[in-house]
This record gives C-alpha cells, structure tokens and sequence, in this order.
C-alpha cells in the first residue's frame, strides 16, 4: 500500500455539493493534517536513519566477535603445538639422558609445564574476553529492541490521534438527523424545492 505524502493531502480537492461544508474550514482542517502528516514522516525518517546506525554497530560487533573466533582458534592450535613439542622435548630428554641428565630432565619438565600455563593463561583470557562481547552484544541488541519497541508504540499513538475528517463528518450528519423533527425537514424540502423552481425560473430571462 502506497502512503499519502504532505503534498497529496495539500493538493486534494473535494466536489461541491449542494449545501456542503465551509471551504475555508476544510482547507485550514487540512493544513493541519498536512503539518503532522509532515511531522511524522520526519520522525520516519529519523527511525531509519537510527535502524541503519543501529546496524552498522550490530555488523561491527560481529566482525569484532568473528576477529575473536579466530585468534581463539589460533590460541588453541598455538596451545595444541606448544604442548605437543613440550612432550616430545621431554620424552626425547627422557630417552637420551635419563640417566646423565635427571637434572636436565627436570628443568625441560618445569619449562613444559610453564609454557602450558602460559599458553592456557591466554586461552582463558581470550575465553573470558570473548564471553564479555557476547553478553555486551546480547545487552546491546536488547536495548536496541526496546527502544524500537517504544518509538514504534509512540508512532502509532500519534498516527492514531490524528484527526479523522470522515468520521467527523459522518458523526456531524447523524448528530443533524436526529435533532431535525419530520416537520422540519418536511419544511426543509419544501422550501429546497421552491428554490430550484425559482431559479428554473430564472434561467429563461437570463438566457
């Protein structure tokens, strides 16, 4: 469905009828509606221009969590490697000089083990860095939500507190039916037929 914009609403005309509305009272009805019909779609666009930024953030804190995913990974395989050649360094001392080396052992022993602590030191870390961006996002991507949630609830208050000219009107009509008596509109449309014949009338003299 295609919205009205301000410049539809200005330019709308409305056929004459025979006793219809004041003009005037129309024309500056409209005016109104064209001035918050404008409000809104301002208000619309500063929505979208929000959403986008909003996105743009949301897309950075994916590359940022994608950026720790990775060197995880690699602090992981880095771990896996680090401990893996500490083991071997160790058999490999244990094998060649067990008994010449028991002091030499040891010491490779001590630096395996220092490197793994280092190593899962980093991982923990990561781990711990990487489960405060998630739960920094998850706060991010609610308070997004809610504010979103409360500009839309605040739109549609003000779209639905927008005055309703066909609902005016047709109120005003029955509110007219039925404070006029039979009689009256008896008259009425006695005296409505005496004006046409009249100015049929006219009409010939005229011509």
């Amino acid at each position: 469905m295609i919205l009205l914009t301000p410049i539809d609403i200005h330019n709308k005309e409305f056929k004459r009828s025979f006793r219809g509305y004041n003009e005037d009272e129309i024309d500056e009805f409209l005016d109104q509606v064209v001035n918050d019909y404008e409000k809104l779609f301002r208000e619309n666009d500063k929505l979208k221009e929000e959403v986008a930024r909003l996105q743009k953030e949301s897309d950075s804190y994916q590359e940022r969590e994608k950026s720790i995913n990775d060197t995880l990974m690699l602090a992981q395989k880095t771990a896996q490697e680090v401990t893996e050649h500490a083991r071997k360094s160790a058999a490999d001392m244990k094998e060649n000089a067990a008994k010449e080396c028991e002091n030499m052992r040891h010491e490779a022993e001590m630096e395996a083990q220092k490197k793994l602590d280092e190593a899962s030191n980093k991982v923990r870390a990561i781990v711990a860095e990487y489960d405060r961006l998630v739960r920094d996002k998850n706060q991010f991507l609610r308070k997004v939500k809610l504010t979103m949630e409360s500009e839309l609830a605040v739109l549609n208050q003000t779209i639905n507190e927008l005055p309703n000219p066909e609902a005016e009107e047709k109120a005003h009509a029955e509110q007219l039916s039925v404070e006029v008596t039979p009689q009256e509109r008896e008259s009425l449309g006695q005296a409505a037929a005496q004006e046409e014949a009249a100015a049929e009338q006219e009409q010939p003299q005229e011509a």
